[in-house]
């Protein structure tokens, strides 16, 4: 019995290897691409049984700018810019350095799960995120800083506890 299912098996699994042909002439034309994400693309295209026409329409287009030069111990100057500048992408620096704004508290709402939704004298909104509990009233000043990963942090100016927020408005 167990033989005749392990037969079974090994004739079912041959039409499927055969179904999928892997062109070889175009995988040692992916080999000849410098581009590491182009040369991938081609790959991962042409394993995926798309032609090269298609793969090349829908590449986005790499800035011709930050191409690193064979030798790799000189790098172009964007690209030494871009370093001091990785992992800055999503935070906006303001010119003055400001970390954090202050402001009077205009209105607090609870929100349906039992979150803080805040309103400030300058018609911003933030939102509270997390379970963390902060007594806030109407005419409290509060200080928003940033946190890290982008977050910001919402604490009374008297006080060191504070509660992560998020902007809506």
């Amino acid at each position: 019995m167990n033989k005749h299912l392990l037969s079974l098996l090994a004739l079912a699994s041959v039409p499927v290897l055969a179904a999928t042909p892997i062109n070889e002439q175009a995988l040692q034309a992916c080999s000849f691409i410098e581009n590491d994400f182009n040369r991938l693309l081609c790959y991962d295209n042409t394993i995926a049984g798309k032609s090269l026409t298609q793969s090349a329409r829908k590449q986005p287009e790499q800035p011709a700018q930050a191409n690193v030069k064979a030798d790799t111990s000189t790098v172009t100057a964007p690209v030494a810019i871009k370093e001091k500048e990785f992992g800055l992408e999503h935070k906006e620096i303001t010119e003055n350095g400001e970390e954090s704004i202050s402001s009077i508290i205009s209105s607090v709402k609870k929100a349906p799960y039992g979150e803080l939704i805040i309103t400030l004298e300058n018609n911003q909104q933030w939102r509270q995120i997390g379970s963390d509990s902060l007594r806030l009233d109407e005419g409290d000043t509060v200080i928003i800083s940033r946190g890290v990963f982008n977050s910001f942090l919402l604490k009374k100016a008297d006080q060191n506890r504070s509660i992560r927020v998020k902007r809506t408005q």
